[in-house]
C-alpha cells in the first residue's frame, strides 16, 4: 500500500552514494586524512566537503579523531568487505544513479526520451557491482534451469555477459561459454579470466550482429528490458540463426503481469533507454514465434522470470 510517511528516508542513501561515487571512501580506505588533505586529493571545496563529511560522521560512516577523518569499522564492512552479509559495496553507486535518473521523470513525461548523461568509470564500476550482487543470489538456479537436458559440454552464447556473472557459473557447470559484449568491456574483463576457464570473449555489438556459430544455448540475461518490440524481435531472429537444431534461447528478465517488480522497473527503463520497458509473457511469445521459436516455457526465480524457447526444426 502507498507509504510516504517518511519522505527523508532517501537522504542517507544519497549522501553515502555521492561520497562513494566521488571517491571519498576510496581515499579514506587507503588511510585517514585531514579535511585539507582530502580536499586537495579530490580537488573539492572545503566547506562542501566538511558539510558532507560531518553528515557521514553523524550517520556512522566516518569518524573524526586527531583532526583526521577515517572510515568506521561498520563502513568498512558495508562498503569493502565482500564476505560480510552486510556488504553493499559499489552497487550503491548504481542505486544512487538510478535515483538521480528517476528525478527526471517530469521532463521525460513531456519528451518521451531520457536525458543524456555521460557515465564515468565509477558509474561503470557501480553498474558492474550491482549486476554481480543481483546474479549471486540466483545464478545456481538459473544455470540449472538453462542447461537442463542439454548435453555435457554444451556451447553457450552469453550476450552482454561481460561482467561474467553468469558466464562463470555456466563454465563451472561444464559448458563452453562464448561472451559477446562491447569491445571496451571485453578488453577489461578478459584480463580477469582464470587459468583454464572455458570462457572466451568476442567483441561486438549484438544489436548490429550476433556472432556466427552453432550454439546449444543463447543466454540473454537482463537484456530485453533495454529494447522495445522491434529491437527484441530482431535480436531473437539473429539469435535463432546461430543456434543448433533444437537449440535453446533463455531470457532472464522481469515479466510484466508476473513479477511484482516489473511495472516499477519499467520506469527505470523509461528514464534510461529510448525504447526499453518490461514485457508480458504473451509479447515474448509473439516475438519468439516470429523469430522461429516454439515450446515456450517460463520459470519463476526469486521474483525474476526465465523464459525458455526451442528452435523449430
Amino acid at each position: 500500500m502507498p507509504n510516504l510517511t517518511n519522505p527523508v528516508a532517501p537522504q542517507e542513501l544519497l549522501v553515502v552514494g555521492a561520497a562513494l561515487q566521488t571517491g571519498i571512501f576510496d581515499i579514506l580506505k587507503q588511510g585517514s586524512c585531514s579535511l585539507e588533505e582530502l580536499a586537495k586529493k579530490l580537488d573539492f571545496d572545503l566547506r562542501a566537503l566538511w558539510t558532507v563529511n560531518e553528515s557521514l560522521v553523524s550517520l556512522g560512516y566516518l569518524q573524526f579523531n586527531s583532526d583526521k577523518y577515517s572510515l568506521t569499522s561498520e563502513a568498512e564492512e558495508i562498503l569493502f568487505n565482500e564476505q560480510s552479509d552486510k556488504y553493499v559495496g559499489y552497487s550503491l553507486i548504481h542505486t544512487f544513479n538510478v535515483i538521480k535518473a528517476w528525478t527526471t521523470i517530469p521532463e521525460v513525461l513531456k519528451t518521451g526520451a531520457p536525458l543524456e548523461r555521460v557515465r564515468d568509470q565509477q558509474d561503470i564500476k557501480g553498474f558492474m557491482a550491482a549486476m554481480k550482487k543481483s546474479a549471486k543470489e540466483t545464478s545456481d538456479d538459473i544455470i540449472t534451469i538453462c542447461l537442463r537436458d542439454l548435453p555435457i559440454g554444451s556451447k553457450v552464447l552469453d550476450l552482454g555477459g561481460g561482467p561474467l556473472n553468469y558466464a562463470r557459473p555456466f563454465a563451472a557447470a561444464g559448458a563452453e561459454v562464448t561472451v559477446q559484449d562491447k569491445p571496451e568491456v571485453c578488453e577489461v574483463m578478459e584480463k580477469n579470466l582464470l587459468e583454464n576457464e572455458r570462457i572466451k570473449f568476442v567483441p561486438g555489438d549484438f544489436t548490429e550482429e550476433v556472432i556466427e556459430g552453432q550454439f546449444d544455448l543463447a543466454f540473454l540475461g537482463n537484456i530485453c528490458h533495454i529494447y522495445g518490440p522491434e529491437g527484441n524481435t530482431l535480436l531473437f531472429k539473429r539469435v535463432h540463426k546461430v543456434l543448433k537444431p533444437n537449440g535453446r534461447i533463455a531470457i532472464l528478465d522481469f515479466v510484466r503481469g508476473v513479477s511484482k517488480r516489473a511495472e516499477l522497473f519499467a520506469v527505470n527503463m523509461l528514464v534510461n533507454t529510448q525504447t526499453g520497458g518490461t514485457w508480458t509473457l504473451q509479447q515474448y511469445t509473439d516475438w519468439l514465434k516470429q523469430a522461429g521459436f516454439d515450446d515456450i516455457q517460463m520459470h519463476d526465480i526469486a521474483g525474476r522470470q526465465i523464459i525458455l524457447a526451442r528452435v523449430i526444426t
